[in-house]
């Protein structure tokens, strides 16, 4: 059965995953710098769990969250992630799983277990698959598990105008409809790329004040920070500018000095 606790107004209940963000922002004097710790590709994955801690450990200070997608979560073992979570934790910060849930209830429900299991916070999801036998079971897992629900709403890359950009019959963008069902289904974030500002603030004038912006895209994919901020991001991403760097722990610091 699907989780249908609400709250006075009868929204959806918001669990407590913002509050964990936020309280992980405080800690690191106000930082709204979310790690994308995609490291490159290498043929031999061995070393990869050493050489994500010690970036991670660089940059904690910088930071408030940690975002990890299929750059670690593939070439990870399940007890590898679970040690990159604790050592995420152990830094005070948040970490997210962006696998961008996509499919059917019983794969969906399979797969946040292994990831709440693994100790991730948070989970990343695509609304289009809709709710009912969709992602209905991840908003009620969260709900059980006190974990967050991240949905796409427009993605950072130039092909996202032919997705989020799509008209619908009523004569609304894909874009307004996802930002509807965060609404409606209680997701904790919205994922809006700084790449477009004035979706952002599109956004920030749709969604209920309680539902986080994360922007990624600024840096390698020359998004603009401080326009993304103004428009009403709550938080960046940034991956490959801090990742690939040669002094990441500089690099962090002057994206954290720059937000």
């Amino acid at each position: 059965m699907i989780d249908s606790r609400r709250d006075a107004d009868n929204s959806p209940l918001r669990r407590s995953f913002n509050d964990r963000l936020r309280n992980a922002s405080t800690k690191n004097s106000g930082s709204k710098i979310i790690l994308a710790l995609d490291l490159p590709y290498r043929k031999d994955p061995r070393g990869l769990l050493r050489d994500s801690i010690n970036l991670l450990d660089k940059v904690a200070s910088y930071i408030c969250a940690v975002k990890s997608n299929f750059h670690l979560i593939l070439p990870l073992s399940i007890s590898e992630v679970e040690e990159l979570n604790d050592r995420i934790h152990s830094n005070g910060l948040v970490s997210i799983a962006d696998v961008k849930l996509n499919d059917i209830a019983n794969t969906n429900e399979v797969a946040v277990n292994y990831l709440w299991d693994s100790g991730f916070d948070g989970v990343i999801a695509n609304p289009f698959v809709g709710f009912k036998g969709g992602l209905d079971v991840v908003y009620q897992s969260a709900n059980q598990c006190d974990k967050g629900v991240i949905t796409l709403a427009y993605m950072s890359h130039p092909g996202a105008d032919e997705g989020y950009g799509l008209e619908t019959k009523e004569g609304s963008t894909l874009f307004e409809l996802m930002l509807k069902r965060a609404n409606e289904w209680g997701s904790d974030g919205v994922i809006v790329g700084s790449t477009r500002s004035d979706r952002i603030a599109q956004a920030r004038s749709i969604l209920k004040p309680d539902i986080a912006i994360i922007s990624p895209g600024s840096g390698a994919q020359g998004g603009d920070a401080s326009a993304s901020l103004r428009a009403g991001s709550d938080y960046l991403i940034y991956g490959r500018s801090i990742v690939t760097s040669n002094d990441p722990t500089k690099e962090a610091k002057q994206i954290f000095q720059m937000a």
